[in-house]
C-alpha cells in the first residue's frame, strides 16, 4: 500500500496501516543510504542509468522470498496470507488502483510467486509499461543471472543491516 498511497497525509485510515505505510517508506528510503544497496546498483550495467534502482529494489524482492525463512519465523505462504486478508479486510480504504490490483495479488499470489525468476520478468514488462517505457526495466533482467551471487550477498547485508534499523523505529512508532 505504501507505494499506492500519495503523500504524507492519511485522512480516515486506521493508526496500524499508517504504521505500514510509514514502515513501508522508511525502508525504502534506507536503500538511497545504504552502501550494500549502493553496491547492487552499481554492480549493473551502467547503460541502464536510472533503471538500475528499480532493478535492485525488484531483484531483492525476489531474494527476500527464496531466502524469506532466514529474516520470518512464519512461513511466506502464512505471511502473504495474513497481507492479503489485512488488505482484503480495509479494502474500501484501498486507492482505486490498489483495489483494482488486488485481487489479481490474491489470485497469482504474488509475494510468493516472487521466488520464480520468470515472475520478475513479468514485474519488470509490467513497472516498465506503468512508465511509459521511459525507463527500460525488461533489458536489465539478465543482469539478475549474470550478478546472481553477487548480489545476493549485498541484499544478506543489506536485510542485517535494514532488520537492525528497523528494530530502532518500531520502538519509535
Amino acid at each position: 500500500m505504501g507505494d499506492f498511497h500519495k503523500g504524507n497525509r492519511f485522512p480516515g485510515l486506521p493508526e496500524e496501516l499508517v504504521r505500514h505505510i510509514r514502515l513501508h517508506r522508511y525502508i525504502d528510503g534506507l536503500t538511497r543510504t545504504s552502501e550494500f544497496f549502493q553496491n547492487s546498483r552499481k554492480r549493473l550495467d551502467p547503460e541502464l542509468r536510472h533503471a538500475r534502482s528499480i532493478l535492485v529494489d525488484v531483484f531483492y524482492d525476489h531474494f527476500l522470498a527464496i531466502y524469506w525463512e532466514h529474516f520470518s519465523d512464519i512461513s511466506l505462504k502464512l505471511f502473504s496470507d495474513s497481507v492479503y486478508a489485512g488488505l482484503e479486510d480495509c479494502y474500501d480504504l484501498l486507492s482505486p488502483g490498489l483495489q483494482r490490483q488486488l485481487p489479481h495479488m490474491v489470485q497469482h499470489n504474488w509475494l510468493l510467486s516472487y521466488r520464480k525468476p520468470a515472475t520478475v520478468h513479468r514485474v519488470l514488462v509490467r513497472l516498465e509499461q506503468r512508465l511509459g517505457g521511459k525507463v527500460a526495466l525488461v533489458q536489465g533482467f539478465e543482469q539478475l543471472e549474470l550478478y546472481h551471487e553477487q548480489l545476493k550477498n549485498d541484499f544478506f547485508a543489506f536485510m542485517w543491516e535494514v532488520s537492525e534499523k528497523v528494530s530502532h523505529w518500531k520502538h519509535l512508532y
